[in-house]
């Protein structure tokens, strides 16, 4: 057993795993896989370690266990953690795990991480996971978005992770591209683009990224694919004849604090031009 225990991070990549574990205890990765059975060699050599091929299945228990007494983890906490083992088949997205919660560990690296693939939002620290290779951001300037995730979390009771991310995906191409009136545009997510870009370039983070327009049309995407999956012949609120709460379609919130803030009044200016 090697003396530094290492906890893994939900949906961590075995090379980041191997490497963290290999750091703490003073020794390289090459000799941390001498010590472990050739299935850890052949899967860290993939570029996709979730592929599960034939010839390793067999081995991938006996691997899990030999894990788990090098790293005194349990191996049903590896298995839970790590996507390597392929206990979960659900759609994924390669991203890096909240920095914020990896710093509350002692972790200051970004580690790479395959989260299923509605996780967008920590909603514990408010922050966008945006795809691998970008910066995160902070959604604190405007909260609706960490609402909307919670709003999808609960749609997860009722469907499946396919058939909310279709509905998303659909109901992206469907939001409008600009508000109907100036008098919308604290309500829509151009808006909401905008406090987000502004926001975050003052934390450094550039302002030409995708990831901004991923998370300010969140919230309204997440409107339209609630109202298109409440109407789903498949929704048990249907079936019984209740109501659904959490799929229905509801006015749109106040975004958060930057679009009530008399302050903010340059900002609103500005987006109300770019509407003309």
């Amino acid at each position: 057993m090697l003396p530094q225990r290492v906890p893994p991070i939900a949906g961590e990549t075995l090379n980041s795993y191997l490497a963290r574990i290999a750091q703490a205890n003073h020794l390289t990765a090459i000799e941390v896989l001498a010590v472990l059975p050739t299935w850890f060699s052949t899967k860290t050599n993939n570029i996709d370690d979730r592929a599960q091929h034939h010839m390793l299945a067999p081995a991938a228990t006996h691997a899990l266990h030999e894990l788990a007494h090098l790293t005194s983890t349990t191996p049903v906490g590896l298995a839970r953690a790590l996507p390597a083992f392929g206990t979960d088949e659900s759609p994924v997205r390669a991203t890096t795990a909240c920095h914020r919660c990896t710093a509350r560990l002692g972790i200051h690296q970004p580690v790479p991480v395959h989260l299923p693939i509605h996780h967008k939002v920590c909603t514990r620290h408010g922050i966008w996971l945006s795809d691998l290779g970008e910066p995160h951001l902070d959604l604190s300037i405007c909260l609706e978005i960490t609402t909307a995730q919670h709003r999808a979390n609960r749609l997860l009771r009722r469907f499946t992770p396919q058939q909310l991310t279709l509905a998303h995906q659909s109901a992206v191409e469907a939001v409008p591209s600009w508000p109907a009136s100036p008098a919308t545009v604290p309500h829509h997510w151009r808006y909401r683009l905008l406090a987000l870009q502004t926001h975050n370039h003052q934390r450094g983070v550039p302002t030409d990224l995708d990831a901004y327009t991923h998370a300010a049309i969140y919230p309204d995407a997440l409107e339209l694919a609630a109202s298109v999956l409440a109407k789903h012949p498949h929704d048990p609120a249907r079936s019984t004849g209740e109501s659904s709460p959490h799929l229905r379609t509801t006015a749109p919130t106040v975004h958060g604090h930057f679009a009530t803030q008399d302050s903010s009044s340059q900002v609103r200016a500005t987006a109300s031009r770019t509407t003309r």
